[in-house]
């Protein structure tokens, strides 16, 4: 009874600690390029918020930093899937971020369309190591 006692402990704490190197959570900082030619610096902020995912997105464009507002963030292990509205250069415009852990850094594709109408802007990709 006592080697049992000691075993189930060490086994859920072995799960959990596996469970928990799958959760992508923290800053992460990199870059994005896209079709168009442009690119720059990319942020991505993931947390728990009272038991939900909370997804920060925000990155440079010309030299501004854009901010912008997270609709969607999706954790499914090591993949990450997050939508986002912002404005630039008078438009309002919608991107999609998927991607996947790659041991500590992630990487992934973005597709980015006008919120009105879903014409497409831009498709490209980014990639982001955890910030120091």
């Amino acid at each position: 009874m006592r080697r049992f006692a000691f075993t189930l402990p060490l086994v859920l704490t072995l799960a959990l600690s596996a469970f928990a190197e799958d959760a992508i959570r923290g800053n992460f900082v990199g870059d994005w390029s896209g079709s168009s030619g442009a690119g720059g610096k990319f942020r991505l902020a993931v947390a728990d918020d009272g038991g939900k995912i909370k997804c920060t997105v925000s990155f440079d464009y010309a030299g501004e930093e854009v901010k912008t507002n997270v609709t969607l963030c999706k954790i499914d292990g090591s993949r990450i899937e997050a939508q986002y509205d912002y404005d630039l250069g008078g438009n309002r415009l919608q991107s999609t971020i998927k991607g996947e852990r790659k041991a500590s850094s992630m990487e992934g594709k973005y597709h980015a369309v006008v919120l009105e109408n879903g014409a497409a802007v831009d498709d490209g990709d980014w990639k982001a190591a955890p910030a120091q």
